[in-house]
């Protein structure tokens, strides 16, 4: 008589337990690795954004006006204080394609907001304070050298979805930059500064 082995229910029991502590183990770097990579399309993206920009300032001699959450260009006689809700310019895209399409950000939050980059410009903030003052607030805030040479910026929400505000009277804390050694989801947006300053983070 030919007997059958099989496992034992113990046996079952610990293959089981064996692949649900390396599930725990992996899932988690799984997600790490997603978050990661989406930083790294954010920094690409803006980086190719920021060479349009500058080629566009080339042919002007200005940086390009921002445009507003409907994706219409902000002229200055109409432009608001809310000078980092601006987003990636329209003018990137048309007449001239200095880049072919304006990029949506990989951290985009939802909610009804534009999926844009947020930008803005020295020029467009002086335009409408008569100073630069928030500017500079803004920079030095987040301790960026060389602040006075620094002509626009494109921003991120990073991996915490949320615009941490560069208002400093709203943000008792100050503004932030994405930092991954403080976990790779944490608060913090990811800047890029133009020109040649780059990202800090």
């Amino acid at each position: 008589m030919r007997q059958t082995r099989a496992f034992t229910l113990i046996e079952l029991l610990i293959v089981v337990a064996i692949i649900a502590i390396l599930a725990a183990i992996a899932v988690p770097n799984f997600l790490e690795a997603q978050v990661r990579s989406k930083v790294s399309r954010a920094k690409a993206d803006i980086r190719t954004l920021a060479t349009a920009t500058e080629a566009y300032a080339v042919d002007y001699n200005k940086y390009p006006i921002p445009s507003d959450e409907e994706g219409i260009q902000v002229p200055m006689s109409l432009a608001t204080t809310e000078v980092f809700e601006t987003r990636t310019s329209v003018t990137i895209t048309t007449p001239i394609a200095y880049i072919t399409s304006r990029l949506n950000e990989p951290f985009f939050g939802g909610g009804g907001e534009d999926p844009q980059f947020h930008y803005g410009t020295r020029q467009y903030l002086v335009t409408l304070e008569g100073d630069d003052q928030e500017w500079n607030e803004y920079l030095e805030a987040l301790s960026i050298p060389g602040a006075s040479s620094v002509g626009y910026f494109y921003l991120s929400h990073g991996p915490d979805l949320d615009h941490d505000s560069p208002e400093i009277a709203e943000n008792p804390l100050g503004p932030s930059l994405y930092d991954p050694t403080n976990g790779t989801v944490s608060s913090g947006d990811i800047v890029y500064f133009g020109p040649g300053t780059g990202f800090q983070n």
